[in-house]
């Protein structure tokens, strides 16, 4: 101790563990020794029960000491030992003095517990400044969900955001035990510094998207596949959001319900919420699409790295930082009980955001160096945000969150020396691959459904105003009335007011009553004229709502049109396309005869010259794959045909055609033929009878891609019979088309029908049940039926499966002569 009251000191840290402690050997040559394998060997020699987990494996994380402190006093000692080894160690002559020896000693003690204790020390050229690292800062009774202060209790002290951000890789401030260890921070009077995570502020997240992994074992108890478990959760003011952003800012002030109604709307609507965000699956049954979406680099042994590192768990916390949206988050989530009622809201959450923001990685609850900062893009969150639809995607500087993987020996997944990036390697590569696949599902994929269903369901409660053609006449006959009312009122007050004028002096009995009565007059007068200001102000209301539905009508038309412009020029090239092959199929057609005669020539001489392998092994497959070819061109010449019956001409595609259905259903039916037999499916339109004036190609269109669809599901109904009798059945499988009315067609078929979780949104565009399917046809169709009065809607009625099976198309303007017949 001399030694060290010797020293000259400016300011001293104590930082003390209760681990293993050190002997002297391993102090020699462990600690001091840069890069050594000490900790590479603890793991090894663990026990397989020992849940510890030893961070580190570099052997140059003691080093940081010299970037605190120009002196380090290293104390320690084991347990069940009877002395104290002691080290002392002047950076500058460390790093200055070739053949440096450290001063050391041993204090003899009786030491039941182990301990090991850093002594930080500064001197005159570099003290130690302690209170760089802690700051004081007030406590308040009521205390702001992102930090604003109530009423003061005191002051305490708090580690400053660099300090807590170096010490959030020793915990995690997303699990109810924060760390695996106490981490305990004072001063020299024993005052207690904070590290402070306002874990209540979470709670105001519009939407939580988490996930987890599973193992699957087979009967010898061998880990064979991965489960994965996907959901998303939301909260009321996510669809008050959505409300607010379909109404716009001024209908929202007049529709917009209390935080409890969007509750008990998400209660209402929550199985379908659930059946469409949540889901399970098996990572053997993805395997396939991943490598070939992430081919050329997706690793060989992608599903052995990932079983080397569950289970995966993430959890993520999305944000609005808009201060209109978080005020209208925090109301709700005070009305709503999910955060203290007492706690104040009406603090700004970006500075909580700016702090906390981003995914991070840990390993075991242990930080994973510095991965998943604001500045650490790790996950290219925003780089996907450019990959289209962007506006359902992640926003890095908007959520909060976590991954957690098992790696406890730091086996597999560790961070480059600069501790910015993983160091790539097999596991890392297929960690990224496989975080990449659940966040697209998450996002754009879940945040799409969940805005997609909530507008659907805000619709079917009547909560977006709609204006009709009754709505508008109605208003405008008001308005008519109230200008008529006002002009006999303005008559009325002007003959007062000449009657006043001829009587103004008064100076008469007969004048004076002759103004008594035109006051009297008046009176009922100016009762109207006050009503006809109100009806006045109710009807400019009501006009300006009715603009307001009209703009924000108008705004969704502009993404219709949008989204129709983009399907007209992919039609665009497509005709052009389907043109130039045909341009090539009418000059083969001409020249096929003398192929024909060429190939003959040349197999003439073959076989003359008696050159019977070559004929065989190489003449033959040529001939045989130009005449499959040539075979395949003449059905792209009846696709052609086909197709050239939708193709708009000079007269017009707003021109309707009287359309007998039956006939362009036997024209589908015929390009169907091939795939219809193969899969033993026949088409029923026995019952159709139907005939429809609508634009040219309108029903080919409608009913083609119907038919697509049908075929592929019957076909996936005839997968799954062959291993759950369930899904059998006898005979062929069928699509019935049948005729219902005049006005409207039913469509249905023998497949599996449409799953429940697709059922309020199949008919939006990018949503599709099928493997690599674009999601555009039924979107498709919707869209061009109502371009000319017509409507598809799936019917409520279950196939013995559950589900929805069955279509109707009407034509509104005969629904419309039916009524009025």
């Amino acid at each position: 101790m001399e030694k060290i009251n010797s020293l000259d000191t400016r300011g001293v840290i104590f930082l003390e563990d209760n681990g293993k402690g050190m002997t002297y050997d391993i102090l020699k040559t462990g600690f001091f020794e840069v890069g050594t394998k000490l900790k590479k060997d603890e793991k090894v020699l663990e026990e397989e029960g020992d849940d510890s987990i030893i961070l580190g494996d570099k052997g140059i994380g003691r080093l940081a000491a010299q970037r605190i402190a120009p002196v380090l006093i290293v104390e320690t000692a084991v347990a069940n030992s009877n002395e104290i080894n002691v080290i002392l160690v002047t950076w500058k002559d460390y790093v200055n003095i070739k053949d440096f020896d450290a001063p050391e000693w041993k204090i003899t003690q009786q030491v039941s517990n182990p301990y090991t204790r850093l002594w930080l020390l500064g001197n005159s050229e570099q003290p130690v400044l302690v209170e760089k690292y802690y700051q004081e800062q007030e406590d308040f009774e009521i205390e702001d969900l992102f930090g604003n202060p109530g009423r003061s209790l005191g002051v305490s002290l708090y580690a400053k955001s660099e300090l807590q951000s170096a010490l959030s890789f020793l915990y995690s401030p997303f699990e109810a035990k924060k760390s695996a260890i106490n981490l305990n921070l004072s001063t020299d009077d024993s005052k207690i510094i904070k590290l402070d995570f306002n874990y209540q502020a979470l709670q105001v997240a519009e939407s939580i998207h988490s996930f987890s992994t599973e193992n699957v074992f087979d009967d010898k108890g061998n880990v064979t596949d991965l489960k994965v478990s996907l959901k998303m959760e939301i909260r009321p003011w996510f669809l008050e959001r959505i409300h607010h952003r379909e109404l716009g800012s001024v209908l929202y002030q007049d529709w917009k319900r209390e935080p409890s109604e969007y509750k008990q709307l998400y209660e209402k609507y929550k199985e379908h919420y659930v059946a469409n965000l949540e889901e399970i699956f098996l990572l053997s049954s993805v395997l396939g699409k991943w490598k070939k979406k992430h081919e050329g680099i997706f690793p060989e042994g992608f599903l052995g790295a990932i079983l080397n590192i569950v289970p995966i768990q993430g959890k993520i916390y999305t944000f609005k930082r808009d201060n209109t949206l978080m005020s209208m988050a925090r109301r709700s989530a005070v009305d709503n009980n999910y955060i203290d009622p007492n706690t104040r809201v009406n603090y700004d959450i970006r500075p909580f955001l700016e702090s906390n923001n981003g995914i991070k990685l840990y390993r075991n609850s242990y930080r994973l160096a510095t991965i998943g900062n604001k500045d650490n893009d790790w996950l290219e969150l925003q780089q996907k945000r450019t990959s289209g639809q962007q506006f359902y995607r992640f926003e890095l500087g908007n959520v909060i969150g976590f991954i957690n993987i098992n790696d406890k020996k730091q086996d597999y997944i560790y961070e480059t020396s600069s501790r910015e990036h993983l160091t790539k390697n097999i596991h890392s590569d297929s960690l990224q691959i496989f975080l990449s696949e659940v966040l697209d599902i998450f996002s754009p994929g879940y945040t799409k459904t969940a805005v997609e269903l909530t507008k659907r369901f805000l619709d079917l409660e009547g909560w977006i105003p709609e204006n009709n053609d009754e709505e508008i006449e109605n208003e405008l006959n008001k308005s008519k009335e109230i200008l008529e009312a006002a002009k006999q009122n303005l008559k009325a007050i002007k003959e007062a007011i000449n009657a006043i004028k001829d009587n103004i002096a008064l100076d008469s009995e007969e004048k004076i009553n002759s103004v008594k009565k035109v006051f009297e007059k008046l009176q009922p007068v100016a009762f109207d004229f006050e009503q006809n200001i109100d009806d006045t102000q109710r009807s400019f209301k009501s006009a300006n709502q009715l603009l307001e539905v009209a703009r924000q009508e108008q705004a969704r038309i502009k993404t219709e049109a949008y989204n129709n412009y983009k399907l007209m020029a992919n039609g665009l090239v497509t005709e052009i396309i389907t043109h130039e092959l045909h341009s090539l199929l009418n000059s083969s057609e001409e020249e096929a005869k003398k192929y024909e005669a060429h190939f003959k020539a040349v197999e003439d001489f073959l076989l003359y010259k008696e050159e019977y392998v070559l004929n065989k092994d190489h003449f033959l497959p040529i001939k045989n794959k130009f005449e499959h070819l040539y075979k395949r061109m003449g059905d792209m010449d009846k696709l052609y045909s086909f197709l050239e019956k939708t193709f708009i001409t000079r007269d017009g595609n707003r021109a309707l055609l009287s359309t007998n259905v039956n006939e362009e259903l036997a024209i589908i039916s015929d390009r169907f033929k091939f795939r219809l037999n193969r899969h033993n499916i026949t088409i029923d339109t026995s019952l159709t009878t139907n005939s429809w004036e609508v634009p040219k190609g309108a029903l080919l269109h409608v009913f083609y891609n119907l038919i697509d669809n049908s075929i592929y599901w019957i076909k996936e109904r005839q997968k799954l019979s062959r291993t759950n009798v369930k899904y059998s059945r006898e005979g062929k499988d069928q699509i019935v088309i049948k005729t219902v009315s005049n006005s409207a067609i039913q469509f249905s078929d023998t497949g599996i029908g449409v799953y429940d979780k697709y059922q309020h949104i199949l008919f939006n565009e990018l949503v599709s049940g099928k493997e690599g399917g674009r999601g555009m046809g039924l979107y498709i169709v919707r869209q061009f039926l109502k371009s000319f009065g017509g409507e598809i809607e799936l019917l409520p009625i279950l196939n013995e499966y559950g589900n929805r099976y069955i279509f109707e198309i009407r034509l509104n303007y005969l629904v419309e002569e039916n009524e009025q017949a």
